[in-house]
């Protein structure tokens, strides 16, 4: 492997970690402005790898349909 190739592996495995950290923070209810805070990275990082993953920004609240404003 040449010395590129080894860089080039090692940046994919970093990026697929801080996926995997963006994932995990956001599960744990952190919104995109306080993961990128929490990893220290560009929030446009952030918000392109929830795109990615097909999330909001923040995540939503669960919808009951019995719990209204008039119940």
């Amino acid at each position: 492997m040449t010395g590129f190739q080894s860089k080039r592996k090692m940046a994919m495995s970093k990026m697929s970690e801080l996926s995997y950290d963006i994932e995990q923070l956001y599960i744990d209810g952190l919104s995109a402005k306080a993961i990128a805070a929490e990893l220290n990275c560009p929030i446009a990082l952030v918000l392109g790898a929830l795109e990615e993953m097909g999330v909001a920004d923040t995540p939503q609240e669960d919808y009951n349909p019995f719990d209204t404003v008039n119940s």
